[in-house]
């Protein structure tokens, strides 16, 4: 009991620091971030928690529950970029304590901790843990749900089932169907591939679906009553069927595009994570406990990555919902390695592997990251090679006492070298990240030199930035080149943020008249016409 204790406490600092440290130092990215953000703080400025606005309209893009969430955060915090993440980094440390408690239910307290350590050092945890998106939300609801359906599986409690059901419930209010899907699809594969039919009339089902409805259907049914086929046709026509079906984004098109996602996600325990995912395959549940355990994390795994692998529109963020489950296929093997006391045994042999392919894969992506970014981005290389250099050094002393044979401290320094990493990122590159990839510096310069009746144009990926840095909600789309000419031929003062490029083609084209760039960030410019 004690050490459970120290467990939960070493998992809440490490989780709370990492995820809430510096969260509101980088300005909201665009496209995604700022989307949120905007919709939220447009529906908090109407007070309106029915409908999401964006631009002063309805958009029916995501259903209601993530955008409640930030503005309950706004009420706290007020509107900015750290109560805007907020959500999600909260939502991050849940996670991990999920985590920890459905490796102990599975396994044992030590998997359970060791399966919290790798999720919440993991690359892709820890980014959306940081990022004002959906994400983070939907997958812990996913995984709450597969915790207490478990519980309810074992302990025959139908109220760990209900929880279950209402965990559902939340999942379809944060993205839509998927939060039933995939949840219910891992459930009916793991009785049919396990052969326990015969438990299944345990499970109050009927109830259980009422239960996932009611907390779910309310607001859909409000939805279609306020806008009718406005939001039938676009968030269950467009943004699910269509979205599935055709491509939204040029990336993604391979069915492998996940692949590199999950492998690059999961670092540094990458190499952990491919020997325990084998090793899990390959191992067979003991009698006790949960039959076929190992097959309900594979099963998991296996949903979530060709359900989103078949799908046409892809993009790095939608596979976060299988990192729980790989994550305790990663606690698993780093427990049977550390419980093993035999030097010469499989998994030391694999554990050892892992560590020379991790030491080896991080001094070649650090190399490669900084001959990039000195092309590149020259502004950010002092902070990246500072971090390489943290980073490196870490992995070296984590090498040195690993191969000595203390096993669960090189497993603790692992995680550290992540924490110490991040310091390091939030601290210094993040922040200059953020000045490039976000719209808030042009916003601020478009506050101070244009009137508020002057028309304010955006393309579409700065466009919700813009809205969100200069108040407004009457950012003009000038995202087509023909609306770029229309937008600056205007008669009255207009200003822009727009693509160098563009800004370039319209002086090749002898365009209208604008002015030269007084602004510049990035590949952006601000511009006005003369």
């Amino acid at each position: 009991m004690r050490k459970e204790k120290y467990f939960i406490t070493i998992l809440l600092v490490i989780s709370v620091f990492l995820f809430f440290f510096g969260l509101g130092s980088m300005s909201l990215t665009d496209p995604d971030e700022t989307f949120y953000a905007q919709t939220a703080k447009e529906m908090f400025n109407a007070n309106e928690w029915n409908t999401p606005l964006l631009f002063g309209n309805p958009q029916f893009e995501k259903p209601i529950l993530y955008y409640w969430l930030i503005m309950l955060s706004y009420i706290v915090f007020g509107i900015g970029e750290f109560a805007a993440r907020f959500p999600s980094a909260v939502f991050g440390v849940i996670g991990i304590f999920g985590v920890y408690f459905l490796g102990r239910s599975l396994f044992s307290p030590l998997c359970g901790f060791l399966s919290g350590l790798v999720l919440a050092t993991s690359v892709q945890y820890l980014v959306l843990a940081k990022a004002c998106v959906t994400d983070m939300v939907l997958t812990v609801f996913i995984l709450l749900c597969m915790l207490f359906f478990l519980l309810g599986w074992t302990k025959e409690k139908k109220i760990y089932y209900y929880i279950s059901a209402i965990m559902a419930g939340f999942a379809t209010l944060t993205k839509g169907p998927i939060g039933l899907f995939i949840p219910g699809v891992v459930f009916l594969t793991y009785i049919a591939i396990t052969s326990q039919w015969g438990r299944v009339k345990k499970i109050p089902i009927i109830r259980c679906v009422l239960l996932a409805l009611l907390v779910s259907v309310p607001w859909y049914i409000l939805a279609i009553k306020l806008h009718g086929e406005l939001f039938l046709n676009e968030f269950f026509g467009l943004h699910n069927i269509t979205r599935f079906l055709k491509p939204e984004h040029k990336i993604g098109m391979s069915p492998f595009f996940y692949i590199p996602i999950v492998l690059g996600g999961i670092f540094p325990w990458t190499f952990f994570m491919i020997f325990g995912t084998w090793d899990m395959v390959k191992e067979k549940s003991s009698s006790s406990g949960i039959k076929g355990k190992h097959a309900f994390l594979l099963i998991w795994f296996l949903v979530v990555f060709i359900f989103f692998s078949v799908s046409r529109t892809k993009l790095v963020t939608y596979i976060l919902p299988l990192f729980p489950a790989i994550a305790i296929i990663t606690g698993r093997f780093l427990e049977k390695f550390i419980i093993n006391k035999g030097a010469d045994n499989k998994i030391a042999k694999q554990a050892n592997i892992s560590m020379i392919l991790l030491m080896i894969s991080a001094t070649a992506a650090s190399i490669g990251i900084a001959l990039f970014i000195s092309h590149k981005y020259p502004q950010l290389l002092n902070g990246i090679i500072a971090a390489d250099i943290i980073f490196i050094v870490c992995l070296l002393i984590t090498a040195i006492v690993f191969y000595r044979g203390k096993k669960m401290l090189s497993i603790v320094l692992l995680a550290c070298s992540v924490f110490f990493l991040s310091v390091q990122v939030v601290n210094n590159i993040l922040p200059i990240v953020g000045d490039m990839e976000s719209s808030s510096a042009l916003s601020y310069k478009i506050n101070e030199l244009a009137k508020p009746e002057e028309p304010v144009g955006g393309e579409c990926d700065h466009r919700r930035g813009i809205a969100f840095y200069t108040n407004r909600t009457d950012i003009v789309d000038v995202h087509s080149y023909s609306r770029l000419m229309s937008f600056f031929s205007r008669k009255e003062k207009v200003w822009g943020i727009i693509q160098f490029k563009h800004y370039k083609q319209l002086k090749k084209d002898k365009g209208p008249a604008v002015s030269d760039p007084l602004f510049r960030v990035g590949k952006y410019v601000l511009i006005t016409n003369l």
